[in-house]
C-alpha cells in the first residue's frame, strides 16, 4: 500500500494538477451524464412509442363502413402490446377529420391540442404515426395519431385513430437507465481521480527527491547532483548542475582575484611609504622633488588599480544580475572617443573616428563601454606625441568590427597572448599601467561572443580589432 501524503496549497503543483484533473473529469462527467440522460429519454420514447403506434394502427385497420356509418370491432390484441406497462392507463379515440365522434373517449375531442392535431394531420399513402404529449384528466399522456381514407357513398372520409398512454412506466424506465449511468460515471470518475493522485505522486516523486537532496547539502557544496531521474526531470538536474558549476567558478575566480588584487595594492603603497620616509631623511630640494614625483606616480598607479578592480567587479556582478540590452555601438563609440579627446590632446595625439557601418549588439552597455575605454586609452597612452590613434566602425562581409589602430611601439608576437592575463605588464615599458585593462576587455568581448584580435600596424604600432561574428549583431536603423 502506497501512502500518499497530501496537503492542499494553491502554490503546490500537486494540488494544481489534482484540481485541474478533477475539474476536467467533473466537466466530462456532467457532459456524459447529459448525453446519457438524453439517450435514456430517447430510448424510453422509442421503446414505448412503438407498441403505442402498433395499437393505433391495429385499431385503424379494423375501422370499416357498415350501413353507411363508420364502425369498428375492437380487437383484443390491439392493446396487448401495451401490457408491459400494467400501471399505465390507456385512452383512445376514433373520429373523422371533421371531428365527428366514432368511438372511444369522447372527452378527448374537447381537448384543444387533440383538435389541433386532428385538424393538421396530413394523410399519406403509407400511414405514418405522429406523436405528441398531452395532459388529460390531470395526467400526462404520450399519444400516437394515425389516419387513413375510407371511401363512402358520400365520397372519401378521413378517419383518425388516437391512442394515448400515461408515461409512468416510460419515466420509471428512463430514471432507471439514468441512475445506472450516473452510478457508473461516478465510479469511473472516483477511480480515475484515485489513479491520477497516484500518478501525480509518482511523477512528482523525483522532484521531491531532488528537493530533499538539495536541502541536505551544505551551502558550500557545489558538486554536481548525481540522481537517477526521468528524462523530463534530468533537464532540470542538468541546469542546476550547470548553474552550480558556474557559481563555483565565479566564487573561485573571486577568491583568486581578491588575493591577487590585495598583493598588487600593497606594492604601490609600500613604494609610497618608502619615498615619504626618504623625503623626511633628505634635506636637498632636488631629492625631495624626485621623491614627491615617485610618490605621485605610485598614487596614480594605486588609484588606477583600484578603479580597474572596481570596474571589473562591477562588470562581473552585472553579468549575473542584469539582463542584456540592445546597444547602439556607433553612439557608444562616439561617447567614448569624446570623453578621451582631451586626454589625447594633452599628449599631442590626434584621435580620429571613422564609421562605415551602423550596427547594434545585445550585451551590457557598461561593460562594452569599459572595454572601449581601456583599449582606446591604451592606444593613446602608448602612442608617441605627434602620432594619431584611429578608431573605425566597419563591416567586413558577415562580420561587424570596431578597429583601434595606434602607431606606437606595438607588442611583440610572443607577448600578444600574455597581455590578456590579469596584472601582466609588458617589460621595459615607459608607461606604467595596472595590467587589468586588456584582461577586462577580453572578458567583455567573450561575454558579447566577440573576438578580440591583436595585429601589427604597418609600419609599426598595434591594431586591436573587436570582431562580432554573424548573428551576434544587427544593422541599426
Amino acid at each position: 500500500m502506497i501512502a500518499v501524503p497530501f496537503r492542499f496549497s494553491t502554490r503546490s503543483l500537486r494540488s494544481q494538477l489534482l484540481v485541474y484533473s478533477a475539474g476536467l473529469l467533473l466537466v466530462i462527467g456532467l457532459l456524459a451524464l447529459m448525453v446519457v440522460k438524453r439517450f435514456a429519454f430517447e430510448t424510453a420514447q422509442s421503446t414505448f412509442d412503438r407498441p403505442l403506434a402498433n395499437s393505433a394502427l391495429q385499431l385503424l385497420e379494423e375501422v370499416r363502413l357498415e350501413g353507411g356509418e363508420l364502425a369498428i370491432d375492437m380487437p383484443f390484441s390491439a392493446f396487448s402490446g401495451l401490457a408491459d406497462a400494467p400501471r399505465d392507463k390507456v385512452f383512445y379515440l376514433i373520429a373523422t377529420k371533421q371531428q365527428a365522434y366514432v368511438t372511444g373517449y369522447q372527452e378527448l375531442l374537447a381537448n384543444d391540442t387533440v383538435r389541433q392535431k386532428i385538424q393538421t394531420y396530413t394523410m399519406q399513402l403509407e400511414t405514418s404515426p405522429e406523436y405528441f404529449d398531452l395532459k388529460f384528466r390531470g395526467e400526462y399522456l404520450r399519444v400516437a395519431l394515425v389516419g387513413r381514407v375510407i371511401y363512402t357513398r358520400n365520397g372519401p372520409q378521413q378517419v383518425l385513430v388516437l391512442v394515448g398512454q400515461t408515461a409512468e412506466a416510460r419515466t420509471e424506465w428512463e430514471h432507471q437507465l439514468s441512475d445506472v449511468a450516473l452510478k457508473l460515471i461516478t465510479a469511473v470518475i472516483l477511480c480515475t481521480i484515485i489513479v491520477i493522485v497516484l500518478l501525480i505522486y509518482q511523477v512528482l516523486k523525483p522532484v521531491k527527491l531532488l528537493n530533499q537532496k538539495m536541502m541536505k547539502r551544505s551551502n558550500i557544496d557545489l558538486t554536481p547532483i548525481d540522481l537517477d531521474v526521468p528524462e523530463e526531470v534530468s533537464h532540470l538536474v542538468k541546469s542546476i548542475n550547470i548553474f552550480m558549476g558556474q557559481l563555483d567558478e565565479t566564487l573561485s575566480n573571486l577568491k583568486n582575484f581578491t588575493s591577487e588584487a590585495a598583493h598588487q595594492l600593497k606594492t604601490p603603497l609600500a613604494g609610497m611609504r618608502v619615498q615619504v620616509e626618504l623625503l623626511h631623511s633628505r634635506e636637498t630640494t632636488a631629492e625631495t622633488e624626485r621623491a614627491l614625483a615617485r610618490v605621485l606616480e605610485a598614487c596614480d598607479v594605486l588609484e588606477r588599480t583600484i578603479e580597474q578592480l572596481l570596474n571589473q567587479a562591477t562588470i562581473k556582478h552585472r553579468y549575473r544580475s542584469i539582463e542584456p540590452q540592445t546597444i547602439h555601438i556607433n553612439a557608444l563609440v562616439e561617447n567614448v572617443c569624446r570623453s578621451l579627446a582631451i586626454q589625447a590632446l594633452a599628449r599631442d595625439i590626434e584621435l580620429s573616428l571613422q564609421q562605415d557601418a551602423q550596427f547594434t549588439i545585445v550585451g551590457d552597455a557598461f561593460g562594452v563601454e569599459q572595454m572601449l575605454l581601456n583599449l582606446i586609452e591604451n592606444a593613446i597612452k602608448y602612442s608617441p606625441g605627434g602620432k594619431s590613434v584611429e578608431v573605425e566602425v566597419v563591416r567586413r562581409g558577415s562580420k561587424a568590427s570596431i578597429v583601434i589602430r595606434d602607431f606606437g611601439p606595438g607588442i611583440a608576437d610572443k607577448d600578444k597572448s600574455l597581455v590578456f592575463e590579469r596584472f601582466h605588464r609588458l617589460p621595459g615599458g615607459e608607461q606604467s599601467g595596472t595590467g587589468l585593462g586588456m584582461s577586462i576587455a577580453a572578458d567583455v568581448a567573450e561575454h558579447c561572443r566577440a573576438l578580440l584580435l591583436l595585429k601589427d600596424t604597418v609600419p609599426n604600432g598595434l591594431t586591436v580589432e573587436i570582431q562580432f561574428p554573424y548573428k551576434t549583431w544587427q544593422e541599426a536603423e
